[in-house]
């Protein structure tokens, strides 16, 4: 193939990356209800409407996640590297994940719910 071939593809390819990436992280609705995991098990529903502070423990390692605005996030933890604490607050997009505490916390609408947990 010509290089002229090969800068088209390559450019197509980055263009559309850059569109689902903006479509994944900044598209979508804000959720009303935050699902807090631990080893694949849900231990609570929260709801983001109502501002509060959580400490989800596992074992002797804790996460404090912190509700404000509508949006979660995890403000302090035990874990070493610390990367859930550095993501900003959130209601929607990519789970926040702290893998050394086991610990995942995803999005919805509130839909499938069972019953609530607080």
């Amino acid at each position: 193939m010509k290089t002229r071939t090969w800068v088209m593809l390559v450019s197509s390819f980055a263009i559309i990356c850059a569109v689902l990436s903006c479509l994944f992280f900044f598209g979508g609705e804000s959720k009303q209800y935050a699902e807090v995991y631990t080893d694949g098990k849900r231990l609570q529903t929260i709801d983001l409407s109502e501002d509060c502070e959580y400490r989800i423990a596992y074992g002797e390692e804790y996460n404090i996640l912190t509700v404000q605005d509508g949006k979660i996030a995890v403000t302090a933890s035990s874990c070493a590297t610390k990367d859930c604490v550095h993501r900003d607050y959130s209601d929607h997009g990519a789970p926040i994940v702290c893998i050394p505490n086991r610990l995942l916390i995803s999005f919805s609408d509130g839909g499938d719910m069972d019953a609530l947990v607080g």
